[in-house]
Parts: structure tokens; C-alpha cells; sequence
């Protein structure tokens, strides 16, 4: 006869160390990089040039040892802001950074005292669709044929709490 010991032990997750900042026209290398990684169909490097010299558009990245990780653009208007871009290099997601850019762009956006933050998503985009539900966002309306390649968008909003 033997005897077994089983011991039950929990993950040990490192905390990352992240910090933001305004994003510069230095950063649009690394925007370019994340965003070809993860989209079929990516802004250009001038999409991304003329966001982050625009006055009205909020432009973040969040950085991990002085590397980029993830960036939003987001353009403001009077009280409404729409959600351009949000980007998070693959090794960093599931991890919580995709929330932390969008807290970090709603506490601007509060700032601001802007109520809503309004956003275009590929409605067959399901990830990016239950991570907005997730964060509080709902649909509103569907465009159709809106992108280049004519796939429909679902226009989704939050409420930002004052």
C-alpha cells in the first residue's frame, strides 16, 4: 500500500509594473507594429500620425520597461468621445491591460466632464464585442457596410458616470 501526498498550491502571478503616458509621433512605430499583429485589416502609419497630432484626440500607451504594450485613440467633442483605436500587443492580453487603458482613458475623459464614449466595433468582432459588454458598453445601432471591405459595424456606447 501507498501512501500519496497531494499538495494544493496556487499560481503565483507576478504583478506587471505599467505606466502611461501621452502618446508621441515617436510611438507610431510600435502603434503600427501592435496593430498589424492584431488586425487583418490595420491602420495605416498615417492614421496613426494624424491621431496623435490632432489637439482633439486623446492618444495613451501603456508601456511595460519602457516598451509599449498597448495604446488608445480616442477623439473628443464637446461632452461625447469616440473611441478611434485600442491596441494591445498579443503577449499581453488576457491580462488585464486592455481594462487598464480604457480606465485610464475614461478618468481623462471624466476630467474633461465628457458623458459618453461611443465606439464603432466589426460586428463579427466577438472578443472585442464581450470585452466592451464587459466594461459596461451596449449596442445602440448597427452600420451597415461601414468598413472598407463593406462588413457591418455595431455602434456600441458607455455612460460615463460624473
Amino acid at each position: 500500500m501507498s501512501l500519496g501526498i497531494f499538495i494544493i498550491m496556487r499560481a503565483i502571478t507576478k504583478p506587471i509594473n505599467t505606466s502611461f503616458r501621452g502618446l508621441q509621433s515617436s510611438d507610431v512605430e510600435s502603434m503600427c507594429d501592435i496593430e498589424k499583429i492584431n488586425n487583418e485589416h490595420p491602420w495605416s502609419s498615417s492614421n496613426f500620425v494624424s491621431s496623435v497630432a490632432d489637439n482633439s484626440t486623446l492618444s495613451y500607451g501603456l508601456f511595460v520597461e519602457q516598451k509599449m504594450v498597448g495604446y488608445v485613440l480616442s477623439l473628443v467633442a464637446v461632452d461625447t468621445a469616440d473611441l478611434l483605436n485600442i491596441g494591445i500587443h498579443p503577449n499581453y492580453k488576457r491580462l488585464g491591460c486592455g481594462k487598464m487603458l480604457l480606465d485610464h482613458l475614461l478618468v481623462q475623459l471624466k476630467k474633461m466632464h465628457i458623458n459618453d464614449l461611443i465606439l464603432e466595433v466589426r460586428v463579427i468582432n466577438h472578443i472585442a464585442i464581450s470585452f466592451y459588454e464587459n466594461q459596461g458598453f451596449q449596442g445602440i445601432s448597427t452600420r451597415e457596410r461601414y468598413y472598407a471591405n463593406q462588413d457591418d459595424a455595431k455602434i456600441m456606447k458607455l455612460l460615463i458616470p460624473n
